[in-house]
């Protein structure tokens, strides 16, 4: 494995676990203003 295959692949976790934090925080958000 690669070392830029390898850090790509960190990147490409940190995004997806940042992008799914940042939709439960909006459904929250959403379920609490309602």
């Amino acid at each position: 494995m690669s070392r830029g295959l390898r850090q790509f692949g960190w990147f490409a976790l940190i995004w997806a676990l940042s992008v799914g934090a940042l939709t439960v925080v909006s459904l929250l958000i959403r379920a609490l203003l309602q």
